[in-house]
């Protein structure tokens, strides 16, 4: 049973290193590019596989739990908002993405938005990371 609880952790927190190195991604991708289309198409190859790792921490995240007897601690309830949060905010930049004009204005007030978003997803996924799995 130990084998599986140990197995699981380390599964969901593969899945969390693979959505730090995506959001990574998608940060550079948003301040290197210099036209809009190439960017666009950029992130709409990466866009499906961030969301299939998302789900993947989620099912993994579930594992676990079960695994755990679905102990509901404080930190899984934690870890719980922060995916609920990414998940909106990433449906919210979706729609702002699909609502962008050609203006440079419109396009510039679009990528200030998602470098603002995965800054935040950054930073709030490696400090729950930090928090509940290296000081644990």
């Amino acid at each position: 049973m130990d084998e599986l609880i140990r197995l699981s952790i380390q599964l969901h927190l593969l899945f969390i290193i693979l959505l730090v190195v995506l959001i990574g991604l998608n940060i550079y991708l948003l301040k290197s590019d210099k036209t809009f289309l190439k960017l666009s198409k950029r992130l709409e190859l990466i866009a499906p596989q961030y969301y299939i790792v998302l789900s993947a921490i989620f099912f993994t995240g579930i594992i676990v739990m079960a695994v755990q007897q679905f102990n509901f601690s404080f930190s899984v309830w934690i870890m719980i908002l922060v995916w609920l949060l990414i998940v909106a905010f990433g449906i919210r930049g979706h729609k702002l993405y699909k609502r962008i004009e050609r203006t440079e204005e419109s396009q510039s007030a679009y990528k200030r938005y998602a470098i603002k978003k995965y800054s935040i997803d950054l930073l709030a996924v490696i400090v729950i990371s930090i928090l509940f799995y290296v000081v644990h």
